[in-house]
């Protein structure tokens, strides 16, 4: 089985998947693994709901893939890191930095193996896309599925043969919540278990600007803030859809905040999605005291204009303490 935890940017992924890694029956696999971002979901799913990809939209997933297998020189790292939160950059030169960061991710490094099983992947693709025509609805879905089934347990194997394995963002929320796609996803992967990371917007909001990301600490508060609005709200409302939708044995949530405040809920449910069954006596040694510092934020004074103004617009979406 495949466990894949993952939210927003700046929800809380992390100390969940710490949480998870107790369990012995448990690998997971360091850093990231961001597949979707290459568009072999979009193409999966068109093909599963008896649309034809095209052959260019194929060999970019290819190509994109392959590159994902390679390495980013550190520094290269270091430069396009220290550019990218340089205040004045040119959205141009930032978006060609991003578009090359994105395409050297050392898979193989961190999932030895992960490029052959990729190639193997992409081989039976391509001979299910030129084979799509002949084929009825019901047959091109049973093998859409066993593509992705093995190929998911390869990469699996790759880690562990014999232990549950949690990947990072395997599904990032922007794919997993499309609103043709989303609930698509799921019922192509009959190993995966999906658990979506949520987060009071307010407090993410905040931990955007100061950590720099996604260019906020770049603009006014208020404009900040609106973006943030204008970006997460539809999203969100889209996750709300699909978390309602989707079969609740393959896909379920949990808060970042139920760490402190509904731990035993939200794990037990973690538990039961995951089938695991020896709970571990270790989680009295976890320190999330720095995680901690991160809940309600929003009541410290900072920013305090900007979270009143994202509470009234995705009032539904704010965590219940």
């Amino acid at each position: 089985m495949i466990i894949s935890i993952g939210g927003s940017v700046s929800t809380g992924s992390t100390p969940w998947i710490d949480i998870i890694s107790a369990y012995n029956e448990v690998q997971v696999m360091d850093g990231e693994l961001r597949l979707g971002e290459s568009g072999l979901y979009d193409i999966i799913s068109k093909i599963y709901t008896q649309q034809t990809p095209t052959q260019e939209e194929f060999f970019n997933v290819k190509k994109t893939l392959i590159g994902f297998g390679e390495k980013l020189p550190i520094t290269s790292r270091i430069a396009f890191s220290f550019l990218h939160r340089l205040p004045g950059a040119s959205p141009a030169i930032i978006n060609k930095v991003n578009e090359y960061r994105k395409g050297r991710r050392s898979y193989d490094t961190r999932l030895p193996g992960f490029l052959s099983c990729t190639k193997h992947m992409l081989k039976e693709l391509e001979l299910l896309l030129n084979n799509t025509n002949n084929s009825d609805a019901h047959t091109r879905k049973i093998k859409t599925q066993q593509l992705m089934s093995t190929y998911f347990s390869s990469l699996q194997k790759c880690i562990s043969n014999d232990k549950k394995v949690v990947f990072d963002q395997l599904f990032t929320p922007r794919l997993l919540f499309d609103m043709h796609y989303g609930c698509i996803m799921p019922e192509t992967l009959s190993n995966v278990k999906i658990v979506v990371v949520r987060r009071d917007p307010r407090d993410q909001f905040i931990d955007l600007v100061l950590k720099r990301k996604k260019r906020y600490h770049t603009m006014k508060p208020c404009e900040a803030a609106s973006h943030f609005v204008n970006e997460y709200l539809p999203r969100y409302d889209r996750m709300s859809a699909m978390l309602e939708n989707c079969d609740p044995s393959k896909v379920t949530d949990v808060w970042f905040e139920d760490i402190f405040f509904d731990f035993e809920t939200a794990l037990s449910k973690l538990e039961k999605l995951a089938d695991l069954k020896t709970r571990p006596s270790v989680f009295h040694c976890f320190d999330f005291s720095d995680a901690f510092a991160k809940v309600k934020m929003y009541e410290k004074g900072s920013f305090s204009k900007e979270t009143d103004f994202i509470k009234d617009r995705m009032h539904s979406h704010l965590y219940k303490y």
